[in-house]
């Protein structure tokens, strides 16, 4: 989950949080105008505020590994993850007013849910079109790089395509082990050491051509002759790899895999 875009960029996030915060303060919506002074509402829309956006924040990184939720827009998704931080939301703003002097009875929690939800929604959205922009960002960015190097070949036979070749930072050398997907980033896995670039693992596979290795799992990818050994911890498949890196193999593959002859011995 730290691998998650949205945690990964969380200091980029706290300024328009706090702003929205400041800006709910000076208009005072959901009769807090009336209810409260100005230096009540500062620190009522600024603690909300700050633990709705923590709260979206694990959220949206958990739903990054959902991949069927993922593709949803981001609009969507968010406001999905906006509504479900709405509910522990609830019972924060019930907490935080009768902290502030304003004692409120959890029974009026369901009048409260959608005060909660219009904040949540709100400052999901924005962070999910701001982390959205940055990845495309990086996207661009990591496309230009890619095509502004020179066409190389392997330098071991049967490692990898030369579209995906040119990904792999060099100091991570040229022998492919495996692809792990991490939400919207992949880490790759050589005989070196592993590092993330901005890809999916999908468009991975559509680079690496299919005898190169194969998928074991929805999040990996292991490449021919990186296995070393196999495990079988309570029932489950793992490979063991030359590097000592152990790979998961989920029920979905666990037949592919024994049809390629990588359970052999």
């Amino acid at each position: 989950m730290r691998e998650s875009p949205y945690v990964r960029s969380l200091p980029y996030h706290l300024p328009p949080v706090i702003g929205i915060a400041v800006v709910m303060a000076v208009t005072g919506p959901f009769g807090t105008y009336e209810r409260m002074d100005l230096v009540h509402r500062l620190a009522y829309f600024g603690i909300i505020g700050i633990l709705s956006w923590l709260q979206v924040i694990l959220l949206a990184a958990w739903f990054g590994g959902i991949e069927p939720i993922d593709r949803w827009p981001v609009a969507g998704r968010m406001t999905l993850v906006g509504v479900l931080a709405a509910v522990p939301g609830t019972f924060e703003i019930i907490v935080v007013q009768s902290w502030l002097g304003r004692p409120i009875p959890l029974s009026v929690a369901p009048q409260i849910f959608p005060e909660a939800a219009f904040l949540t929604v709100v400052i999901s959205v924005v962070i999910g079109l701001f982390v959205e922009q940055r990845l495309r960002a990086n996207a661009d960015a990591e496309r230009a790089r890619v095509a502004a190097l020179p066409q190389l070949q392997p330098d071991v036979p049967g490692t990898a395509s030369p579209d995906f070749f040119r990904r792999i930072p060099p100091a991570l050398g040229r022998d492919l082990l495996a692809l792990e997907m991490e939400d919207h980033y992949l880490r790759i896995h050589t005989t070196l050491g592993s590092d993330l670039v901005l890809m999916r693992l999908r468009d991975a596979l559509a680079e690496l051509a299919p005898g190169r290795g194969r998928q074991v799992h929805r999040s990996w990818w292991v490449a021919e002759g990186a296995i070393a050994s196999t495990e079988r911890p309570a029932g489950r498949l793992v490979l063991v790899l030359r590097n000592g890196l152990r790979v998961p193999v989920s029920k979905t593959y666990r037949d592919q895999v024994k049809e390629a002859g990588w359970l052999d011995g």
